[in-house]
């Protein structure tokens, strides 16, 4: 079952719960030493900005499949916040801008880094900045289908695990979503929720009406 880690930054001391969370996930995904370093400077970067930029937000720390549903599962860290916004998004990717006082080298720095960083800002209403990180490199631009899916899953109560899950997987040209809402809260319903995206994966090749008839088997 895959944990969630749901860390609030509303002062200096949470940034240290945001980069050992990124670790933590790191570590369950099996990322490598320097894959590790790179999720906990992006989680270390994304909660400073939250506190600097929002005076706090949110962060989310996930394991979810890779963005081309291909390949092993990868860390996804989240950070929302209802801050002033970004004007100019472009710009604040560029090294040397900086609003606060820094090097501006920040969210520069986590786009090289990670296989897959975007960020979106309406001013006067907040930003979300979205990052993933996996062991394998980038999406290969050679791929004939080429798909992006993804979501983000928040437990209940800031529970470790929640109860509902999502997955995607690809079968030649055939693209299968799926949302899993478990019963309840908890464990024992990530148990239900996990087992059915572990289905989908065995039936990707399968039409949804037929994946449907192997779900209700599998949960029952």
């Amino acid at each position: 079952m895959p944990r969630v880690w749901d860390v609030p930054v509303h002062d200096s001391t949470r940034v240290r719960d945001a980069r050992v969370a990124a670790e933590e996930a790191a570590s369950l995904v099996g990322l490598d030493e320097g894959r590790t370093a790179a999720a906990a400077l992006v989680a270390t970067e994304l909660a400073t900005n939250l506190l600097k930029h929002a005076r706090g937000g949110q962060l989310l720390v996930d394991m979810v499949p890779p963005p081309a549903g291909r390949g092993g599962v990868v860390v996804q860290i989240a950070a929302v916040d209802h801050g002033p916004g970004m004007a100019d998004v472009p710009t604040a990717f560029g090294d040397g801008f900086s609003t606060a006082g820094s090097l501006g080298a920040g969210l520069g720095t986590c786009r090289r880094v990670c296989d897959g960083f975007d960020l979106h800002s309406v001013p006067g209403h907040g930003t979300v900045a979205l990052a993933r990180l996996g062991a394998a490199a980038r999406t290969d631009p050679r791929d004939p289908a080429p798909a992006r899916a993804g979501g983000v899953n928040i437990p209940f109560a800031r529970a470790q695990y929640s109860g509902d899950a999502w997955t995607w997987v690809r079968a030649g040209d055939l693209l299968t979503l799926m949302l899993a809402d478990g019963l309840g809260h908890g464990p024992e319903a990530a148990r239900a929720s996990t087992a059915a995206v572990d289905e989908v994966h065995r039936s990707a090749q399968l039409p949804p009406a037929e994946i449907l008839h192997r779900l209700d088997a599998a949960l029952r």
